[in-house]
């Protein structure tokens, strides 16, 4: 029997809210904990199906983050890390130079760590061969990373196929990354995995991955998937199988919640046995590190009944009240001290917003010209007369009925001793108007002697 151990999109350096709150205690606490769980289960082979960063250039401590947990896996199993939509492949390809250039290769020969950072033909690197640990077995993946469609790969396209969509396209990679696994492959010997980062129809997202990378653009059919023994999917942040007759195929998901879109998921790692003709038996083992995320909605009172419950959790709350709480933002904090408030917003019964009926107001509602001359008495700037400010609003609510742009009485001055016709012209035509008239201040004719 071959164990395969998935795990996928860490989104190392993800910060949150406005605030960007750093999580970096919840990944010290998270990373740890997967590789305790791979010492646990001892897997022939460790899957990381894409995004290990949030960020395409990733800072140091997160680089180093990465590196110490890959290693830290790669001493207990080869590790094989498709590269996802936020992965700059340059930098993948720099960090497997990093950790393979000196040797190091697990004892069954094959590289501790591999990053398939590009999509390539199966002759090319896009088929990979792991032996299991008793070596009568052979893991045999594809992979497939992320593919964004400016970037689509020559190498699976003729020209005829050239002008076919995203999801056509896919089907074809993936249909030609199948054969490859079946060419060579020994039926008692072989499992077959498929690794890749991508948008599978039917699946669920979370909705705090990028928005764009998840629209129908870069959907790929269920049944475009090889049917092989298991596919370890990775870019959907909520952990789940995907619906595919036959196939067992699942997202890993994150490994913390990373947004308010995935409050309530429960993460995990999935653990895969397999055996060639054989179905797998596939368990999750839970993550517990991290803290949580939480929303909240209720009086203040409300809050601090549950305040224990919460515990040490990043809080989105919308706190109740009849009047409005002086200082909210401290008022929460003391009823749930423990708790980290990303947003704490008021829904105040005596500020809310109520829409009148006409019949309920008293009287005619004022014109705006009306609360316009209203508001003028102590609001004229010095020098300015209020009725020509009055004259100028008047005429700018006018011209807002109209087709035509009203002009006013300063422009229409202005055009007069320009010798224009102030109804006739237009704005553009005033500025060119402005450019050729001589002793205006500009071009060659007009400029100041000094």
């Amino acid at each position: 029997m071959a164990r395969v151990m998935h795990t996928s999109d860490w989104h190392l350096g993800r910060t949150l809210g406005r605030q960007r709150l750093p999580r970096d205690a919840d990944f010290d606490a998270v990373l740890p904990e997967i590789t305790g769980i791979a010492r646990d289960v001892r897997p022939d082979l460790i899957i990381h199906s894409g995004d290990l960063f949030d960020f395409l250039r990733p800072g140091a401590l997160d680089l180093a983050r990465c590196l110490h947990a890959l290693s830290d896996l790669s001493e207990v199993a080869p590790v094989l890390v498709v590269a996802g939509n936020h992965d700059s492949p340059v930098l993948l390809e720099v960090l497997e130079f990093a950790m393979t250039a000196f040797g190091t290769t697990s004892g069954r020969g094959v590289p501790r760590v591999k990053f398939a950072v590009r999509g390539r033909l199966p002759r090319d690197g896009g088929v990979l061969d792991y032996p299991a640990r008793d070596g009568e077995q052979r893991i045999r993946v594809a992979a497939l990373p992320f593919i964004h469609q400016n970037r689509f790969l020559d190498d699976f396209a003729s020209p005829a196929r050239g002008t076919r969509d995203y999801a056509r396209r896919l089907r074809d990679i993936q249909a030609e990354l199948y054969r490859g696994l079946l060419d060579g492959c020994q039926p008692d010997r072989d499992i077959l995995v498929f690794a890749a980062h991508l948008y599978v129809q039917g699946a669920v997202p979370s909705r705090t991955e990028r928005p764009v990378d998840i629209e129908d653009t870069y959907l790929t059919e269920a049944d475009a998937l090889p049917p092989v023994s298991y596919a370890a999917l990775g870019h959907i942040h909520k952990p789940q199988a995907v619906s595919r007759g036959g196939l067992v195929a699942r997202y890993a998901g994150s490994p913390l919640q990373l947004d308010f879109g995935e409050v309530g998921e429960d993460k995990s790692v999935v653990v895969v046995d397999a055996d060639p003709g054989r179905p797998v038996r596939v368990d999750l083992v839970p993550l517990q590190a991290g803290r949580r995320l939480a929303t909240f909605t209720g009086t203040l009172e409300e809050l601090r009944a549950q305040a224990a419950q919460i515990g040490s959790a990043f809080v989105r709350a919308e706190i109740v009240s009849d009047e409005p709480i002086p200082n909210l933002g401290a008022a929460a904090k003391d009823a749930a001290p423990q708790a980290t408030f990303v947003t704490v917003d008021p829904r105040c019964a005596a500020s809310q917003v109520a829409v009148l009926e006409r019949a309920d107001t008293p009287g005619d509602e004022p014109d705006l010209t009306d609360l316009f001359r209203e508001y003028l008495p102590g609001h004229v700037p010095a020098g300015a007369v209020a009725g020509d400010i009055l004259a100028t609003f008047t005429g700018l609510l006018a011209d807002t009925a109209g087709e035509i742009p009203g002009i006013f009485r300063e422009e229409a001055g202005l055009r007069t001793l320009l010798g224009a016709d102030p109804a006739g012209l237009e704005v553009a035509g005033l500025m060119i108007a402005l450019q050729e008239a001589p002793g205006t201040g500009t071009g060659e004719a007009g400029r100041t002697q000094e």
